[in-house]
């Protein structure tokens, strides 16, 4: 056998698609549309040279399309020059991974000269490329950006008079409170603070700002900030209402004399939902729908960590490829709602046997992939051998059917000759092909990578 066979045969069982699944697969969100339609401006760039620009981006700087600022050789156009600085600074901490994500206020600057003020998060993502025909993706930076410039002005103007001051937080569409510093006690809410913690002004103005915190750890730390720093932004903790429900609090705060004490002038917002569709959002983009385990493009990027963790450190790591034996004739003879059951019963029955630090991939049909972290090969096979026998023990209810179901395993030792992730798995596969034309419900080691079987480019 060659080595294309067995990855020309992979291939061939993991195009056919069902109907069903090619249903499931259309009805999956457009991902493309959302950004575009997105209430947000949202931009894409990678060394400051704009890769994607939806239309409420370029609204806020008043040009009149997305096409206008893809045109532009950098985005220095658009912010101030006392601020480029910071901004390159920020993408260097981003881009490196030294800081995970930027949220916070910027300056920026429209077509037409004037300032705008930007509430904006910053984070890397990986967007797709190609080079020399091939595709895939390496990082660029997503920003988001809500134009806050008539906030900013509001909060400016809040500061001039108490009276002033009283009339407009009353009117803002967000709820605002000003407690005294001392001892927390609450001496002004608007009507939006009584619609969001679910009381009447009098209750809530009997009350203190220390008791709508639900960790006592939050409290001490929100506490801290105001003392070192009098302005505080988009700090995210959890608070309750009266009725006891738990949301998730966007806060900003800023020191203040009311009355002539010392206080503190608060302003939330509940990001409860929009924490709610990040986290549906983050799954839907890497887990498997069928089996709830990571998908491939996630299971990669998880894999390609540990590598570098394994590499930096010296450790011992493996990974397992695991493929369904005699698959189509149990679609064929059962019908593909109980191939579906006969897959969710293989992952179930495998996280059941895999280790708490091992990690499971779907990456085909019926193929999947184990992460094994500090983990040698021969304590790799063991744990393919429990896995293995565990799937063979009893059959799998599938719609009212119990299907006789075993599998094949190839593993792979990380070496000094591979070059990524790829070539890891791309070793297990062989091995895995191995063992389906050895018999199939068996385990097969890769061997060692010698030194001359590295191709060097």
């Amino acid at each position: 056998m060659t080595a294309k066979q067995p990855i020309a045969r992979r291939r061939r069982r993991r195009n056919p698609q069902t109907p069903d699944r090619r249903a499931k697969a259309q009805a999956m969100p457009d991902c493309r549309a959302l950004l575009d339609d997105a209430v947000q401006g949202i931009i894409i760039h990678r060394n400051f040279k704009p890769l994607y620009v939806n239309k409420a981006f370029a609204a806020l700087f008043s040009y009149k399309g997305p096409e206008e600022i893809m045109g532009l050789p950098l985005l220095r156009p658009l912010v101030p020059d006392d601020a480029w600085p910071r901004l390159e600074s920020e993408y260097d901490d981003l881009m490196r991974g030294a800081k995970h994500h930027v949220i916070g206020r910027a300056r920026g600057v429209r077509k037409d000269g004037n300032e705008i003020w930007l509430a904006v998060t910053a984070r890397v993502i990986a967007w797709p490329e190609s080079k020399n025909g091939e595709k895939g993706t390496s990082k660029a930076l997503m920003l988001t950006a809500f134009d806050i410039t008539k906030q900013v002005d509001v909060e400016h103007t809040l500061l001039k008079s108490e009276q002033r001051l009283r009339a407009v937080l009353e009117i803002l569409p967000y709820p605002i409170f000003i407690a005294r510093r001392l001892d927390g006690q609450v001496l002004f809410v608007n009507r939006k603070s009584c619609l969001l913690f679910q009381q009447s002004a009098g209750q809530l103005l009997r009350g203190r700002l220390f008791d709508w915190f639900v960790d006592d750890a939050d409290r001490e730390n929100f506490l801290k900030l105001l003392e070192s720093v009098s302005d505080l932004r988009d700090i995210e903790m959890k608070m309750k209402t009266g009725q006891g429900r738990i949301f998730t609090a966007e806060i900003a705060a800023i020191t203040v004399d009311y009355g002539g004490a010392p206080a503190v002038l608060v302003a939330l917002n509940d990001i409860s939902h929009r924490k709610e569709m990040e986290a549906e959002l983050f799954r839907q983009a890497s887990t498997d729908a069928l089996t709830g385990v990571s998908n491939r493009r996630y299971f990669q990027n998880q894999a390609e960590q540990e590598l570098r963790r394994a590499r930096r450190f010296a450790r011992d790591m493996s990974v397992m490829m695991i493929d369904i034996d005699h698959f189509k004739p149990i679609n064929d003879t059962y019908g593909h709602a109980a191939g579906d059951a006969v897959i969710q019963g293989v992952v179930k029955r495998s996280l059941e046997a895999l280790r708490q630090s091992d990690s499971l991939g779907r990456v085909g049909g019926e193929e999947f992939a184990v992460l094994l972290p500090e983990t040698a090969a021969s304590a790799a096979f063991d744990v393919a051998e429990r896995l293995r026998k565990h799937i063979e023990g009893r059959p799998i209810i599938a719609e009212n059917h119990a299907v006789p179901c075993t599998v094949s395993i190839g593993i792979a030792q990380l070496s000094a000759q591979d070059g990524s992730i790829e070539d890891l798995l791309h070793r297990s596969d062989i091995a895995l092909y191995e063992a389906k034309n050895s018999g199939r419900n068996r385990v097969m080691m890769a061997p060692p990578l010698e030194r001359k079987d590295v191709v060097v480019e």
